[in-house]
């Protein structure tokens, strides 16, 4: 466990997504156990400058694959979500199926506001060259999520 200190202002959290925000991820998912598990690069800087400059309207790490990290940050937000499945960035060697149920890939999800992605997308390039950013849907709403939506990594499942 870890504790700390934020300022409110640049606090952000999963709770604020709005109907028709854009959803993004960074880097690359799934492969986990065969190619980095335990040995990945937290995206610390790129967190603190989101909310710093761009002030998404909700962010967290997906610890636990986009499966299970995409309905807790929709449904704390009040909203459903669609995806574009073919937009999902993987892992070299990963599967569909990889990239939404591995866990652990620790890339950030976020949202934001469909207004601020021009921006988003001009200065990102330059300030994170070598991170790779995709916008993979939307927040919707009614509360759904898509036909046959798979649950990320459990930790509690028996072989």
């Amino acid at each position: 466990a870890l504790t700390g200190l934020i300022d409110e202002k640049n606090l952000v959290r999963r709770s604020g997504g709005k109907t028709g925000d854009a959803i993004f991820v960074t880097g690359v998912l799934g492969g986990t156990l065969e190619s980095h598990h335990l040995d990945f690069i937290p995206r610390l800087p790129e967190g603190r400058w989101l909310a710093e400059n761009i002030r998404p309207s909700a962010m967290m790490d997906l610890s636990d694959g986009l499966g299970s990290d995409l309905p807790r940050l929709a449904q704390a937000s009040g909203c459903g979500f669609e995806v574009d499945f073919d937009k999902i960035p993987k892992r070299r060697g990963a599967t569909l199926a990889n990239a939404l149920r591995d866990g652990e890939d620790y890339e950030l999800l976020f949202t934001i506001s469909p207004r601020k992605i021009p921006r988003l997308l001009k200065v990102w390039p330059e300030v994170f060259p070598k991170t790779r950013l995709t916008r993979i849907g939307s927040l919707i709403s009614p509360k759904t999520s898509p036909a046959n939506w798979p649950q990320g990594w459990d930790h509690f499942e028996r072989d």
